[in-house]
């Protein structure tokens, strides 16, 4: 059952389109890969000579996967409908980015020296990172949290 602070109170804004649309996709990307990864750890390693704890660590993965793959669809879903939760999930989503991509980045740092390779993995993970960024910026904008019932 759907409250009215659940119900958006203005249209919804392109950006938002655009999140939902993005979510959504990667979604249902996450899900196609972790079955993938589920019917790999099945069995179909373990027959190749790379053993059980690969096919365990592999259906892990794939699980994994798969939850947050549903998580993206439901958030997606959200978003494209203007519900309040999906904006507290999409803020979530975006520290999470945020932390990972800022602790990916440091990890690089305890090599001896800078290589092209590790400041590969620095601008790889700071990218996503700084993107995340934006995406809390444009989530907290005033247009954007009138669209989930948000003052």
């Amino acid at each position: 059952m759907t409250t009215a602070a659940d119900r958006p109170t203005t249209e919804r804004p392109t950006g938002v389109t655009v999140m939902a649309a993005i979510a959504l996709i990667a979604g249902v990307i996450d899900i196609l890969a972790g079955l993938g990864d589920v019917g790999m750890g099945g069995g179909f390693l373990g027959d190749r000579g790379f053993g059980a704890t690969l096919n365990g660590i592999m259906t892990l993965v794939g699980l994994a996967l798969v939850v947050i793959g549903i998580v993206g669809v439901a958030t997606g879903y959200g978003l494209w409908t203007g519900r309040n939760w999906a904006w507290l999930i999409a803020r979530l989503w975006a520290s999470v980015c945020i932390l990972i991509g800022v602790v990916g980045a440091a990890l690089s740092f305890l090599g001896e020296g800078i290589t092209t390779e590790i400041l590969g993995t620095i601008v790889g993970s700071l990218a996503p990172a700084i993107l995340a960024v934006v995406v809390l910026w444009y989530l907290y904008k005033p247009e954007v949290r009138a669209a989930f019932g948000r003052r």
